[in-house]
Order: C-alpha cells, then sequence, then structure tokens
C-alpha cells in the first residue's frame, strides 16, 4: 500500500509540470541566461507549482487533515508564494529570508508544531529526550525550517539536482518511519509519517523527467524553498529528527556554511549568488554535467545508508570525521578551481562550460 502515494505522486507530478510550464511561458515566468546560472537559454520555472500540487493532492487523498499534514500544506504554500512572489519580482535578500520566516513560523503554528525534546548522541534510545523552554524550542524549529529552505535553494544550480537529491532524501524519511527499525523498535508509525514523504520523493522524481539534463523546466525560487520546507518538517514530524536530516544533506549544508562564510569574508551578502558552490567547482575542474549529479546523488545515498545502519552515538562521530573530510575536500576544490578559471582567464579561447553564464 505504500507504493501507491509513491506511484500516485510521481504521476501527478508528470502530469502537473507540463500544465505549469506552459503558464511559465504564457507569464513570462523565465529563468534568463545571467548571473549565477549555469543554462544557455531561457528556461520556465514555477516547476515548484506541479510538485507542491501533487504532494498536496496525495496527502489530500491518502491522509485526514491532521496537525502535521496542515502544517506541512499551509507552510508549504506560503513558501511557494513567497517564491513565486521572487521569481516575478526579484526580491531583495532581506525581504525574500522574511518571507521565509513568516512560511516557517506558518508551518509551525498550523500544525507542525515545536520542538520541545532534544536528545544528545550519549541518551539511551528509550529515553525520551531533554526538555526544551517553549521560546527555545520555538526559534530552534523556525531556524531549522529557514536554513534548509536555504539549503535547497542554495543546492538548485543544476538541471536534476534538487529534485534527485530532495527524493532521494525523502525516500529515506519514509524508510525510517517504517516498522520494524533495528534502532527504533519502539516507534509505532503514524500514516502521515510515512506517506507524505513518499508523496513528496513520487512527486519529485515525477518532476524530475522534466528536469533532467537538459531541463525544459526548473523548480524556480518556489519549488526549492517548499522542498526545504517540506523535508526540515517532515524530520520534526517523523521519527528521524534533526540528526539524519543533517548526516544526509551533509554536503549541501556543509556547502551552504562555506558560502556563507565565503561572501561574508568578501564583503557580500550571504544571500546573493554566485557560481562557486561545490557542484559549480566539480564543473570548474572537468566533470561533466551530468557526472557532476550522479555522483551527488551516490554520495546522498552512500550517506543515507550509513545514517541507517549506525546508531546516535557512531552516527555522531562519522558526522563529524565527514565533516571534517568534506571540508577539506570543500577547500582543495575551491583552491584547484579557482587557479584553473584564473588561467583560462587569462589564456585567450572560449572558457570552459561550467564558467559560462546562464
Amino acid at each position: 500500500m505504500w507504493l501507491l502515494p509513491l506511484g500516485g505522486g510521481v504521476v501527478l507530478a508528470a502530469l502537473l509540470t507540463p500544465v505549469a510550464r506552459l503558464v511559465a511561458l504564457r507569464t513570462a515566468n523565465l529563468a534568463p541566461p545571467t548571473g549565477g546560472r549555469i543554462h544557455t537559454k531561457p528556461t520556465p520555472l514555477m516547476g515548484g507549482v506541479a510538485v507542491y500540487l501533487a504532494v498536496a493532492g496525495i496527502a489530500l487523498a491518502f491522509l485526514p487533515l491532521s496537525p502535521p499534514v496542515v502544517g506541512l500544506l499551509a507552510g508549504g504554500l506560503a513558501a511557494l508564494a513567497v517564491g513565486l512572489i521572487d521569481e516575478y519580482h526579484s526580491l531583495p535578500p532581506l525581504v525574500h529570508l522574511g518571507g521565509q520566516v513568516a512560511a516557517a513560523v506558518i508551518a509551525v503554528v498550523s500544525g507542525i508544531g515545536v520542538v520541545r525534546h532534544i536528545s544528545l548522541p550519549t541518551t539511551p534510545l528509550t529515553h525520551p529526550g531533554y526538555e526544551l523552554p517553549l521560546v527555545v524550542g520555538a526559534i530552534g524549529t523556525v531556524f531549522w525550517l529557514v536554513l534548509m529552505m536555504n539549503t535547497i535553494n542554495f543546492l538548485d544550480g543544476m538541471d536534476g539536482l534538487v529534485s534527485g537529491v530532495g527524493g532521494l532524501a525523502a525516500l529515506l524519511l519514509a524508510g525510517w518511519a517504517l516498522e520494524p527499525h533495528p534502532f527504533l523498535p519502539f516507534t509505532t508509525p503514524h500514516h502521515e509519517d510515512i506517506i507524505l514523504p513518499l508523496a513528496l520523493a513520487g512527486a519529485l522524481f515525477g518532476f524530475l523527467v522534466f528536469n533532467w539534463h537538459p531541463a525544459r523546466i526548473f523548480l524556480g525560487d518556489s519549488g526549492s524553498m517548499f522542498v526545504g520546507l517540506a523535508l526540515a518538517a517532515l524530520s520534526i514530524v517523523g521519527p528521524t529528527k534533526f540528526g539524519t536530516a543533517l548526516v544526509v544533506m551533509m554536503i549541501p549544508v556543509l556547502d551552504v556554511a562555506w558560502a556563507i562564510v565565503r561572501r561574508n569574508l568578501r564583503g557580500r551578502n550571504f544571500l546573493s549568488g554566485d557560481k562557486e558552490h561545490v557542484y559549480h567547482r566539480m564543473l570548474h575542474l572537468g566533470t561533466g554535467y551530468r557526472t557532476t549529479v550522479l555522483l551527488l546523488y551516490f554520495l546522498v545515498v552512500a550517506l543515507a545508508i550509513l545514517d541507517l545502519a549506525l546508531s546516535k552515538f557512531d552516527k555522531l562521530v562519522a558526522f563529524v570525521i565527514l565533516a571534517a573530510v568534506l571540508s577539506a575536500v570543500f577547500v582543495v576544490l575551491e583552491m584547484r578551481a579557482s587557479k584553473r578559471q584564473a588561467t583560462a582567464r587569462a589564456e585567450p579561447g572560449p572558457h570552459p562550460a561550467g564558467d559560462r553564464a546562464r
């Protein structure tokens, strides 16, 4: 029965995406080949609308309007709306951030709720965790939702990257909600814990058919914000919590952290775009477009398997080690790609494909 919401999400997204593409073309909601983008011709946005409607359709068909369902759909709709406004009118960074905070608050108030308990890696699995003050829990929950919205937004720079990575992450969240689980023997799955992430995974995989390189449509800011909020919200309402989401999304999270440091050191707003994310650097070093995306898929799957196989404390140790290794890799990529870019600019002739503005 769990295949129905997954397959239904694929079918709905596959049917709705061409409609969203047509609307984007009719309303001139296109991503121009400028700025930090890599594509070479104007491409329709609004793919996020198709993904959201597919998730909402599956949720309403399979689930009652429980608080997690209402919270995800209401907060997701708010994130979608802010993203659509940004696609048409290019909101200033601080206004954009304010819209993300508003969407997160709506999701929390309408049903996602506030994280009130937190457990440490050394806490026994049967321990309910340590209670947080309401204010601390509320701020932490909103921060988590906004962080994931920006993480996915920063990741959305290559055809098929967010739709594939987001779909794989959603599948893992659904897998953690299934019984039995070797490390969560005391949990009882609720239908929304499984159906909502399966619906999101199906919708993203259905959209991927049109988003694979060369993409015929992009998720847009609306889609990346919705996917980020949805993944963050599902990690709250399900049994996985923050640890699993951080392990699986380690590469984009570290990429965001590195981008913030890099832009602050250069005196730029951390919300401003550039072409120096880890996938850009891979392209600068000669990795092919599809190869780069597939390699990042593989790394997400490997991290997911690692997460499922480890206990809480081992997961923390693995996270620290991998974070240190990946940070070193980021630095090496930055140095080598910067050197190669400088050499390419100094030489006559065309620049590498990854160094062209969209």
